[in-house]
């Protein structure tokens, strides 16, 4: 089972039974839990481990008595504790969940919630989000496609965020029943995949504040949620079309990307300084964007944006370069490109 590439699929039935044995001993008989299954097997998750004995028609243990028997031999190793925010942190948490997070319900009672990054400000933001309710997972991980590594992190949380799970569409008429509520969501969303873009046109300084997404629908909540502030955003706008590919990576665009842009400079400042945003890299552009004035010159401005500009760039190859140490320091990981 520690060979890689294995699958009990095209095993010799003598071997899956001899296979099927030898795990109703360990489960059954020394009443070992899947996860104890999964880290004696090495490598391997207890998803997985659940997966092969359903394969080879062995029934677990159910989840009540194995989460019991755990409780009782003190074998959680890290508590879970139920969600307890505010209906502003729950909406911001949601619009964090349909930008950048993934969410799932791995078994009954558990929401497990897990994201990628190059950038240690998302670090900072998902640990300090989940933290205090679960132990947060941080492991590198190398990408074959594009031969670059980049850190997942992830956490098993109680029951009662099972809110996360809710699709935009589910969450809409909640959310608009008070704009304090539009506002957290929008700030989610935002530190999730906005953008506060300063830049030059003619030699005066731009201010944009813009929200991406595949999901159109989405994309207009994004511009109901904005105009119903009293802001005057572009209607989602399509900004590549399905089968673009990267510049840098050549990346294959599965859907259309789409955009909503507020761009009217002082409705954009003004719409920055209500958002209740908590990504580091976004609130230190949004200070330099609440200073400056319109009609300002590129030249006085330019040299703060690039400063801006090249210290998140620093960190994000420093923790590129962290990602790929720690990758690589696992001998199984030693030579990932030769990996299959």
């Amino acid at each position: 089972m520690r060979t890689e590439g294995f699958s009990v699929k095209y095993m010799e039935e003598a071997k899956k039974a001899e296979l099927r044995r030898f795990l109703l001993f360990l489960h059954v008989d020394r009443g070992m839990s899947l996860n104890d299954v999964a880290t004696l097997v090495g490598n391997k998750t207890s998803g997985y481990t659940s997966w092969l004995y359903r394969q080879l028609g062995i029934r677990c243990r159910p989840f009540e008595e194995a989460r019991l028997k755990g409780i009782r031999e003190k074998r959680r190793k890290y508590e879970r504790k139920p969600f307890d925010g505010t209906e502003e942190d729950r909406a911001y948490l949601l619009g964090m969940r349909h930008g950048d997070l993934s969410v799932s319900k791995p078994w009954r009672g558990v929401v497990r919630v897990s994201t990628s990054t190059t950038h240690p400000a998302m670090a900072d933001l998902f640990h300090s989000l989940f933290e205090p309710y679960g132990h947060v997972y941080q492991h590198p991980r190398y990408k074959k496609d594009t031969k670059s590594y980049e850190w997942n992190l992830s956490v098993i949380l109680d029951g009662s965020f099972s809110f996360l799970l809710l699709t935009p569409m589910e969450m809409v008429d909640w959310v608009m029943t008070k704009p304090s509520l539009v506002r957290a969501y929008l700030a989610g969303l935002f530190d999730a995949e906005g953008s506060v873009s300063i830049h030059a046109s003619k030699l005066v300084v731009v201010l944009n504040a813009t929200y991406y997404n595949t999901d159109l629908e989405l994309m207009k909540f994004v511009f109901r949620g904005i105009s119903s502030l009293g802001f005057r955003p572009q209607r989602p706008y399509l900004e590549k079309k399905k089968g673009f590919r990267s510049p840098g990576y050549r990346i294959e665009m599965k859907k259309d990307y789409w955009r909503v842009v507020l761009g009217r400079f002082e409705e954009c400042q003004a719409f920055l300084s209500e958002l209740p945003i908590r990504h580091q890299e976004k609130i230190e552009k949004r200070s330099l964007a609440s200073k400056l004035m319109l009609g300002q010159l590129w030249s006085e401005v330019g040299p703060s944006v690039e400063q801006i500009k090249a210290s998140i760039r620093n960190a994000r190859d420093a923790f590129v370069c962290e990602a790929q140490r720690a990758y690589l320091a696992n001998p199984r990981h030693a030579h990932p490109e030769l990996s299959p």
